[in-house]
This record gives structure tokens, sequence and C-alpha cells, in this order.
């Protein structure tokens, strides 16, 4: 070869190096959230991790799983969980994902956001799926796609001519004499913007107080585009809902008597409305879910993808993933732009993908590896970078902060979603993990370990040391759909 030849496998090679030219289409789908983790935490001036503590950790942690038996099964053995394996329980887990975000509260354990169902009260995470329980339970059906969203057929007429149902055989009602009156009109579909720092190559500009209640004013800005149509003509005895397969119904039914049954026209209704997703997340304290107008926003637009995409089931998005879990990852962050957690860090867009990746792993584990649930590239899926399982690194010491980000966290002040210590706080924590199952790996080689395992018990282990009072530091606050 001459001096002037091109050497064509020097430069395929160096294409490859810098992420020119075009991708293989064969190649397995990657995520590049662990990528990218790793390149924040390479980058990271305010965050450390500690080898030194993650050996320790890994010790400390393998004993303790090990001791309690930790494993998918654990996810299915909540009260809270669904137990079914079927089309179901998939619906549940996306709904429940779709709307598991930012559940912390500035207010006291007896005044934040609650809900009771079956007797006990729940906070946090556990308020939500609680709260999906209880809907389903009255008859909502509060994890039906389709009921998301207003496709055109919003109401109907159509006789009545069902004979009366036996009450030993009749599928939950709702009639609750507190139920708001539903209105008749329905939301627009809302579009997330994108929430990323912009690329312009400054870093983030200083905390101030301002900053830390922007989020709060965008809800409510959101909130007040959401009121009810006060024109709406809604019958005082439109607020139970009948079901013909029991927790899965579109149609909102008025009563009739029995005797007016047979000949009555009915009105039958197909979406859910703003009052009664109010109605499902009704709390028993003076506090409301935070970012509740989100969530509508998430419902309504995710209800709206997957009718245009995927049929309006969430049983066919997983199936065009072809059984990969990065792959769909991907279609979820590519697809719905409410699970699309991306940021700009250092000039370079990275990934965390918390949701995304918590729908594939809670399928993951509440089908236990099969039929839904089974993914041929399930232990590509990171740590879910949220607030609590950084908080429970920190302790551990595997994680240590600057003393002005720790300040902050101390005192309880806000760090808005893409600020440069939040992508560290969050970065660094998917690559602590990582390197924590590495640690455990040399321990046991035969270890059934993953990240989402890492992350479910550790997260565990965060909520009881908040119940025991053992905090050593509280969790960051940040307020996004992000987690």
């Amino acid at each position: 070869m001459s001096d002037d030849d091109v050497d064509h496998e020097l430069l395929a090679l160096l294409r490859q190096k810098f992420g020119l030219g075009g991708s293989n289409p064969n190649a397995p789908p990657e995520t590049k959230v662990l990528e990218h983790a790793q390149f924040i935490c390479d980058n990271s001036l305010d965050v450390a991790l500690s080898m030194v503590y993650t050996k320790n950790a890994a010790i400390a942690v393998l004993g303790e799983m090990q001791k309690r038996e930790y494993s998918t099964k654990t996810w299915a053995e909540h009260e809270l969980h669904p137990k079914s394996k079927d089309e179901a329980t998939v619906n549940f887990i996306f709904t429940m994902d779709l709307l598991n975000f930012s559940f912390w509260s500035e207010k006291s354990d007896e005044a934040r956001f609650t809900v009771s169902y079956k007797g006990k009260k729940w906070t946090g995470y556990w308020s939500l799926v609680a709260a999906l329980q209880r809907a389903l339970d009255e008859g909502i059906p509060i994890t039906s796609p389709g009921f998301w969203i207003d496709d055109g057929k919003d109401a109907e007429e159509k006789p009545n001519n069902d004979a009366p149902v036996s009450s030993d055989t009749a599928p939950p009602s709702w009639s609750d004499p507190e139920a708001p009156r539903l209105p008749n009109d329905a939301f627009d579909t809302g579009v997330y913007p994108d929430t990323a720092p912009k690329e312009n190559g400054d870093e983030p500009a200083a905390l101030t107080e301002d900053q830390t209640s922007e989020s709060a004013t965008v809800a409510n800005e959101q909130a007040s585009q959401n009121e009810p149509n006060p024109d709406a003509v809604v019958s005082e005895d439109a607020h139970e809902v009948h079901t013909p397969d029991a927790r899965s119904s579109q149609e909102h039914l008025p009563k009739t008597s029995e005797e007016d049954s047979a000949n009555e026209t009915v009105v039958v209704k197909r979406f859910c409305t703003e009052d009664l997703l109010r109605h499902v997340f009704r709390s028993d304290t003076g506090e409301e879910i935070p970012m509740f107008a989100e969530r509508l926003q998430c419902l309504q637009e995710a209800g709206q993808i997957l009718h245009e995409q995927f049929d309006g089931s969430v049983v066919t998005l997983i199936e065009d993933a072809k059984g990969s879990a990065a792959r769909l990852v991907n279609l979820l962050a590519d697809r719905f732009p409410c699970f699309r957690d991306e940021a700009t860090f250092e000039r370079k867009k990275v990934r965390f993908l918390k949701r995304a990746q918590i729908f594939v792993a809670d399928l993951w584990a509440a089908f236990e590896g099969e039929g839904y649930g089974e993914f041929n590239d399930i232990d590509k899926i990171t740590m879910f970078a949220d607030y609590r399982v950084p908080q429970i690194l920190n302790s551990l010491g595997l994680m240590q902060y600057c003393p002005p980000l720790e300040a902050r966290i101390r005192r309880g002040k806000m760090i808005p979603s893409g600020h440069s210590w939040e992508l560290q706080i969050r970065g660094c924590s998917i690559w602590a993990i990582e390197l924590l199952r590495r640690e455990i790996l040399k321990l046991q080689p035969d270890a059934k370990i993953n990240a989402i395992l890492l992350d479910f018990f550790l997260y565990d282990l965060a909520k009881e040391k908040e119940r025991a009072g053992e905090e050593s530091l509280p969790h960051h606050k940040t307020r996004s759909i992000w987690y």
C-alpha cells in the first residue's frame, strides 16, 4: 500500500471510535444509559464514588439479600402489586410507571398526600399503587389506555335492553356519595416540551430561591388551563359506573330504576375527565397528589400515542420490542415524550430513562422473567436514577457530595431539574450500582444479581431507614416528571 492509498480498515475503526457514519442495523439495541452514566461520573466535580466503601457495601448487601432471599418474587409479594399474570397486569404496570414520579412532600407525615385503601393509609409511591387499585375496585377502568383519551366517541345514545343484573353476579359499581360530578368535556392531548438544558456549553447558573419555585409555578399554570368546563351539563345521577367486564369497562352509565331500565336510552361516556382523575387521586388530607396536571397530561399523551401507533395496546408495544429490554426502553423514549428522560451534561446529551427502564423491570419482576416479562437482555437495564437510592448510597459511604451540595440537600432546598448537581447525582448513582454489582460478582460469581434487584433492594432499605428515623442525610429534592 502506498502513502496515497486509503486504509479503509483504519478509517472504519476511526469512524466507530468517534461515532461517525451510520450505525449497524444488525447490532443489538443499546439504551446508552450506562455509557452516559460513566461519562457523567468521569467528569463529575461535585459528586464522587468511593471504591473502598463499594467493596465493603458489596459484602454487606450480598449477605443481606441472601438472608432475605431477595428475588423477583419479592416484587409480587407486596399486597398492593398485582398478582395475575395477564394483560390486565401489563396495563396496570404501564399505568403505574407512567405516573411513577415526584411523591415527596414538604408537609409532615400527617399532612402529606395520603390514600386510604383496605384499612391502611399509604404515602409516597405506594399511594399511587393504592389509588389505582382503589379505582379499579370502584369500577373505574383507570388502567385501560383507551379510557385516557377522547377518541371522538365520548358520548352516544343507545337503548338499554339489558335485564337487571343479579346482585350476586353484578360487577363492581362506583357510587361514592362524595364523588365529584363528572363534566362531559375532554381535554386536549398534551405533549411535554423538551426540559433538558440548552446545549450552549454553559454550566447551569447558580441556584436562587426563584429557581426553586419554578416547577411549582409551571404546575399551577398547567392546572389552571385544565379547569373543568363551567358550561358542561351534568346529571346529578351520572356518577355511577357499571362495568360489563369487571375492572376494565370504558362505559359510564347513569343510574336507572328497574322499572325504566328496559326502555330507557342512556348516555355512554368513554374517557377519563379531569374531575374523575381527581376522584381517583383523592387524598385523606388537604394535600393534592403532587404534579396532578402533569399526570393528567401523561395519561392523555400516552393514550393518544398508544391509540395511533400501537392499536391502543400496551401488549402490542411490548411485542414490537421482540423480546429485547433495551429495544423496549428505546421504543418508549423515542415514541413517548413523557418517557424521554434526557438532559445535557458537559455539552453531551445524556440519557437516564428512569421510568422507561422501571417499566421493563417491573414487567420482568411481575412475570418472573416469563411471558410478557421475558427479555433476552434484561441485564442491560441499569439502576433507576431517582432520589431514594442516591440517599442510601450516600449513607453507605459509596457516594459523597461536595460541601455546598451536601449543605443544600441537608437544608432541604430544591435543586432544579437539569442542573449540573442533579445530573451528577443521578449519573453517579447509576455507575455506583454498576460498580457494586461487579464487586458482588467478584465475591460470588454465580450470584443471581443485576442492577434491577440491587435497585429494588436498596430502595426498600432506604424506606426502612426512613421509617426507623435512621436517615443520615435527607434525599435531594427535585420536582420533575422524570422521577
